[in-house]
């Protein structure tokens, strides 16, 4: 039997990318709410098969080597639906075309590499490259699927939702700690006055300032604390100023466990700027009624940024991560504290060691090594507290260094315990593989950059020296990509839709505030491998005082880095003439597309200066709605 050549697989490839578009497409449809799935029936699953068969036999001009992969999908579809009891028809369909695809495109590129005529041990680099890629592929789909569970999902294991009543019978002692340093004193009284008005009859509120030297900034809080008591008529706030208290804000946390109510069997976390809705322990504090539940994390949200591009951009960027992927993450065991508006078992945390106060990330890390002594952690999709976005490019960088190089760290230092048993004590769900993606992921970025440019880099150099002729890119590629390009902008949407952004402006904001930071998660991730302490850097609460001049130097590196990405891309086409007109395409087309996601930074630490916050309208702050 003959080895099956590159063009057999080009039908199969064409096939694949329409059905991802198609089933993209679908599941948009399908999913127009988180944990809310459209019923389908198994006749729409033949029409997409039809549909993108159909499709790629016009493109491609024939049928019959089209029906093959088309009978694979159906075949791993139904095999997948009818074995996760979970997934529903749409998401079975998506999980099924994923892992055909990645097998597919890996064989294809197989093929491709061995038609070039390449030295042999160039080819043998490319074949292990490629097949190291696919590796990597493989694990990311992996987590993907927990990601993406909120899309291929029609039933759930795990709570979605908190009670819509508290329990009357089950209101254990909260203490409530709330650490800051050096902020605005108005900001921490809006967020004291949200706390003072809680709908529970059992909390303490401790107010930590750590390290302020300025009395002005501190001393209004205590003051503040005391009208507080005096006005609710019992002691509820506690107030602190420690000076000199190591560790920053994990170092502040584990103080007030030591200065905290001992019969307090659960701690809230609470940042200094995020007001909480007056059900915060109302509604999630029945959780714990469940002794294996060792924290419970609501999202990050956000507030005052409306009249703001800078804001509006940066609140965009984070919502799919807070709205979409952490459900799914939570549905598959892996949900994880992400430091404010969480709750804790005393118990747990206690038996956990405390706060980690080397890590950047000491909200997440604190999870793992709850989870590691036996607990397990919900993540809730409905908000109960709002807080503010930083308000320069420079500070917006710093938070998602911190929120980078942490997990880093974390893995650094906890690997061992994401070991399989009997090596290591079991974890809830796929705890260990999502940990160990998660924290892995700037380096698989850094790593595809990286790899992307020495491939193009020896391409042009075998081509230039005479050692290959110039490489003649298959006719499919060129509708491969198109076809990727709108998939790509159709889940972007469709994620961007599922948070709650529902503007082409916001999403398209959205995504020029995560291209911005590229650079950062890249250089976070690296920095996380360093054996050193990194700094702490807090955010800061006093609104922007940025300058023109100090926004673009605080985007200076990720300038120069598109400025060279741009020089590359220019000296790719100087060499039209001699690497043929393909691969200046794909080589410029990448080197722009890089160029661009630099470039994002200035144009955002640029776009920080145009709209400041807006005033707050008084000490209470704003309504803050709890949204689904």
């Amino acid at each position: 039997m003959p080895l099956p050549q590159r063009v057999d697989l080009d039908p199969w490839v064409l096939f694949i990318a329409v059905a991802v578009l198609s089933i993209s497409l679908w599941l948009a449809r399908s999913v127009r709410v988180t944990h809310e799935t459209r019923a389908v029936e198994l006749g729409e699953l033949l029409g997409i098969a039809v549909l993108a068969a159909g499709a790629s036999a016009l493109l491609m001009g024939e049928l019959g080597t089209i029906l093959w992969p088309a009978a694979i999908f159906v075949i791993l579809s139904v095999a997948i639906a009818m074995g996760a009891r979970n997934i529903s028809i749409p998401g079975a369909a998506w999980l099924a075309i994923t892992f055909q695809g990645l097998t597919t495109t890996w064989l294809w590129s197989c093929l491709f590499i061995n038609e070039l005529t390449l030295a042999r041990g160039f080819e043998a680099l490319a074949l292990v490259g490629v097949t190291v890629t696919f590796a990597v592929s493989v694990l990311a789909s992996i987590e993907r699927i927990a990601r993406e569970a909120v899309l291929t999902h029609g039933s759930w294991d795990e709570p979605t939702h908190a009670p819509a009543t508290r329990s009357r019978h089950f209101t254990p002692r909260v203490s409530i700690q709330l650490p800051c340093y050096a902020e605005p004193p108005e900001i921490v009284k809006a967020t004291m006055d949200r706390l003072a008005e809680l709908d529970y009859p059992n909390f303490e509120v401790l107010v930590c300032d750590n390290n302020t030297k300025d009395e002005a900034l501190w001393r209004p809080l205590e003051a503040y604390s005391a009208e507080l008591n005096a006005k609710l008529g019992r002691e509820v706030f506690r107030f602190f100023h420690v000076s000199p208290l190591p560790g920053a804000k994990a170092g502040a946390l584990n103080w007030l466990l030591g200065q905290m109510d001992q019969t307090a069997e659960i701690i809230a976390v609470i940042d200094a700027d995020y007001l909480s809705t007056p059900d915060f322990l109302a509604r999630l504090v029945p959780f714990f009624e469940d002794p294996r539940i060792g924290y419970l994390q609501t999202p990050h949200d956000y507030r005052d940024y409306e009249n703001s591009p800078f804001l509006s951009a940066c609140y965009a960027e984070y919502m799919p991560n807070n709205k979409v992927d952490m459900l799914g993450v939570h549905e598959y065991g892996g949900a994880f504290t992400i430091g404010t508006m969480c709750l804790l078992r005393t118990r747990a945390l206690r038996a956990a060691g405390g706060w980690a106060e080397w890590c950047l990330t000491e909200d997440s890390e604190v999870s793992v090594r709850i989870r590691a002594v036996g607990y397990r952690g919900y993540y809730l999709s409905e908000t109960f507290g709002r807080g503010l976005i930083p308000d320069t490019f420079d500070d917006y960088k710093k938070q998602r260094f911190r929120w980078t190089a942490g997990p880093v760290q974390q893995l650094m230092r906890h690997w061992r315990l994401f070991l399989p048993a009997p090596y290591a004590r079991p974890m809830p769900g796929w705890t260990k593989l999502l940990e160990v993606l998660r924290c892995m992921a700037p380096l698989q970025t850094l790593a595809g950059i990286v790899t992307g440019l020495f491939m193009l880099a020896g391409l042009m150099g075998a081509i230039l020296s005479g050692a290959i002729i110039p490489v003649n890119i298959p006719d499919v590629t060129w509708p491969l990509l198109g076809l990727t390009m709108i998939t790509t902008v159709v889940r972007i949407h469709h994620r961007y839709k599922l948070s709650g952004i529902d503007r082409l402006s916001d999403m398209i904001r959205g995504e020029v505030a995560r291209a911005s930071l590229t650079y950062v998660v890249l250089l976070s991730g690296v920095a996380g491998l360093s054996g050193k302490p990194l700094a702490w850097r807090r955010t800061p609460k006093f609104g922007g005082a940025d300058t023109l001049g100090g926004a673009l130097w605080s985007a200076m590196p990720e300038t120069v880095l598109g400025l060279a990405c741009l020089s590359a891309g220019g000296l790719v086409l100087l060499a039209l003439p001699r690497i043929g007109w393909e691969l200046t395409v794909l080589g410029s087309a990448g080197l722009l597309t890089l160029a661009v996601q630099f470039l994002c930074a200035p144009y955002m630490a640029v776009l920080a200066l145009r709209g400041n916050r807006p005033e707050a309208t008084d000490g209470h702050g704003p309504q803050v709605p709890a949204v689904a």
